[in-house]
């Protein structure tokens, strides 16, 4: 699922609609027929997707037909089973407790569709097995797709008749259409007014803005500026932080607490400077660095702060708890899976734990293999399965906290302080750092 979503909103809201229409669909009989599914909600493409589903499961039933004792290869048996398939599809009789979950997961991968294409089809194309798009299933998913049809229609272009691409390709072709002609995207307004027909959307609610939909890289510092700065620089409302007696005035942007020197008097106050901007933060200048230049230092009430914190001298211990108690506030998903990948001073048990290994699949113990299974994949094995080769397809520690982070982590709920995730964090570690 995106991570742009809250997934708990969402499957909410999904589960609530998808109850409702089937209450209305279900009053004239116990099952829904192929065609009454094709109208039944005013979204066509919720419709689509539930026909969709109902296809592949069909596919995957017929293939249980097939047993090593007969020749399935045969053109007329191949020919029998088709036919058998067709005509058992124009039989569809779907019963309420079979559709429903069916139309809320056909709401929520619309919504998806609407919200975050790049998630929606980034999602289905490396739900292919073998990390490979068909020219076929390509074909099904235009068939299947009423909106942002462009991007589907982009990529079989860019195929240019190939029987398949690999899923990283087909990922690019999709970042190209989208930097291309994303102004071509359809807007939610008119999708969400049909859904509050019949169950009203606070998309405010659904949505999570501030997870980015990538994690930034840090900004690279001048070494001039990291030479001569204090590794911690002062914040507001933080304790201040002590600088070193032999910076530059320049280059103090916060009162620091008196420092005691042995050829000089028992305690120094710093003065302060505001920067051009009235910041108070440090200046990128191409002046030469030292006591006798750069500019005068300026009275802080020349540039008074925006921010009115009682004066910036040294709080109290007691003021300063708050202060610290609000910085060590519960981390976000990412900051819990990007800890440190091993301690400063590494026990001798815990360096040869953190050994690198050649696989992840072959580090986890079977115990491991089946608490995994059942704690963080819901007991589906074939999933379990498909993350660790993917996983293990990757190239380093960050792909692998991204893939996990956005991807199996809101796909399955996880509980992030759970000792199966913990475990699976530490395997990463041992396989990429």
């Amino acid at each position: 699922m995106s991570n742009k979503f809250n997934a708990n909103a969402l499957s909410e809201y999904c589960k609530n609609y998808a109850r409702r229409v089937a209450a209305d669909a279900y009053q004239q009989g116990p099952t829904l027929s192929g065609q009454q599914i094709m109208s039944l909600t005013t979204i066509p493409q919720i419709n689509l997707l539930i026909i969709s589903s109902l296809a592949e499961k069909w596919r995957a039933d017929a293939e249980k037909f097939r047993s090593p004792y007969f020749d399935f290869t045969a053109p007329d048996v191949q020919e029998g089973m088709q036919n058998f398939m067709n005509v058992v599809s124009q039989h569809i009789a779907v019963r309420r407790e079979h559709l429903e979950p069916l139309l809320a997961d056909a709401t929520c991968r619309a919504i998806e569709l609407v919200f975050d294409p790049r998630s929606y089809f980034d999602e289905l194309f490396r739900d292919q097995p073998d990390f490979t798009l068909t020219a076929d299933v390509l074909k099904q998913v235009t068939r299947y797709t009423k909106i942002n049809t462009f991007i589907p229609a982009y990529i079989v272009q860019r195929m240019n008749g190939k029987p398949f691409i690999y899923v990283n390709q087909a990922i690019s072709y999709l970042d190209e259409v989208l930097s291309q002609r994303g102004h071509e995207l359809e807007h939610y307004d008119g999708f969400v007014a049909k859904l509050a027909e019949k169950h009203p959307m606070n998309v405010s609610a659904l949505l999570r803005s501030h997870v980015p939909d990538a994690i930034p890289a840090p900004p690279v510092r001048s070494f001039f500026d990291a030479a001569i700065e204090p590794a911690n620089p002062p914040a507001p409302m933080m304790p201040a932080i002590a600088v070193p007696d032999d910076t530059p005035p320049e280059r103090q942007t916060a009162t620091v607490a008196p420092q005691p020197d042995q050829t000089g008097p028992a305690s120094r106050p710093a003065p302060q400077l505001a920067d051009e901007g009235g910041s108070g933060g440090p200046i990128f200048s191409n002046e030469p660095i030292g006591p006798a230049a750069g500019p005068t230092p300026v009275a802080p009430t020349a540039y008074p702060s925006q921010m009115q914190t009682g004066g910036l001298s040294r709080p109290s211990n007691t003021d300063a708890e708050p202060l610290m108690m609000a910085a060590n506030a519960a981390p976000s998903l990412n900051d819990t899976l990007r800890e440190a990948a091993a301690d400063e001073s590494p026990t001798m048990a815990q360096s040869f734990r953190h050994l690198p290994v050649e696989s992840v699949a072959r580090s986890i113990s079977l115990n491991q293999k089946f608490r995994f299974i059942n704690q963080l994949f819901n007991g589906n094995t074939n999933a379990y399965n498909q993350a660790i080769d993917e996983i293990d397809s990757l190239d380093n520690y960050g792909q692998a906290l991204d893939l996990i982070s956005y991807r199996y982590a809101s796909q399955y709920m996880w509980d992030m302080s759970s000792d199966e995730v913990s475990e699976l964090v530490e395997i990463l570690k041992s396989r990429f750092v």
